[in-house]
């Protein structure tokens, strides 16, 4: 999706046909006995509304596990300028709030903001992600880099998202400031809106030799890419929400004993700290 006013209809329109369709394949399970609805709720929040469509029909509770916190996130990560997206997501957010019998978070920082919204502290508990079993130290495995990423060069790697909220523009001036250091390579693993961007800024900055764009790969490759770096690196750009969430990358570097690079406010920060796991500063210190 393009970047501008018109990514942000498109996020609407995206939002609500994710609604619709999951009504659709509701219907084809109701037939089946369920004791819970589990819902994994990464965005679009509004996965959980066919949740409570089933709900109402079968009569069971309904586990919510919320791993980013609308609409806070949403103006966030889609840099949106204008309140009337807020002011129209907030009442549904209650609502599916409301029709959850347990509400569980992936940061404590999360919970006054639900609080907030009208919901009892007693029906929401913190419930923190893992890494899964897949991730673990492993040999050092080069298959899968080109001869421009030499063996012993000391590589920086980011595994995720390649969008707004992730704070590329700091994360390129930081490479720009390094780029006569030849022995300093950056590689990303990802994919996302601003890949496009960011490759034009590559481009734009002379960061060719430094700066590598692999692409999106398969979660099984991942400890074999992770093998490889000498740091792995996090950032989330400068904003309240941002400061209470904990990316889900971050156990999986921890899980893979990586030294992290921590360019992040908040939570995440002094987890990382608390850990002795790496090196931080403030969101957007290039």
């Amino acid at each position: 999706i393009p970047r501008g006013s018109g990514s942000n209809k498109m996020l609407v329109v995206s939002w609500i046909s994710s609604v619709f369709g999951n009504m659709v394949s509701a219907l084809f399970i109701l037939n089946n006995k369920f004791d819970l609805i589990f819902v994994f709720g990464p965005s679009p929040f509004t996965i959980c509304l066919p949740a409570i469509f089933i709900k109402k029909i079968k009569n069971i509770p309904i586990c919510f596990w919320v791993l980013d916190l609308w609409p806070e996130s949403v103006v966030s990560a889609g840099n949106l300028k204008s309140g009337l997206i807020p002011r129209l997501l907030i009442p549904v957010v209650k609502f599916i709030y409301k029709y959850c019998d347990r509400i569980l978070v992936s940061s404590r920082g999360f919970i006054d903001s639900i609080v907030e919204k009208g919901i009892s502290p007693n029906k929401i508990g913190f419930f923190p992600q893992w890494a899964e079993p897949i991730f673990k130290p492993d040999k050092k495995n080069n298959e899968y880099f080109d001869n421009k990423i030499s063996e012993n060069s000391f590589k920086i790697m980011f595994a995720g998202n390649i969008g707004e909220a992730q704070d590329f523009p700091a994360i390129l001036h930081a490479a720009k400031i390094l780029k006569h250091n030849k022995n300093i390579h950056w590689i990303i693993i990802g994919n996302g809106r601003m890949a496009g961007w960011v490759k034009n800024k590559i481009v734009e900055y002379e960061l060719q030799d430094c700066f590598h764009m692999l692409g999106r790969h398969s979660i099984n490759k991942m400890p074999k890419f992770y093998s490889q770096a000498n740091a792995m690196l996090i950032s989330l750009k400068k904003d309240d929400i941002f400061s209470i969430t904990i990316p889900a990358k971050l156990q999986s570097y921890l899980a893979c004993a990586k030294p992290i690079i921590a360019m992040i406010d908040g939570t995440t920060a002094q987890l990382v700290r608390d850990a002795k796991a790496g090196l931080t500063c403030e969101s957007g210190n290039a």
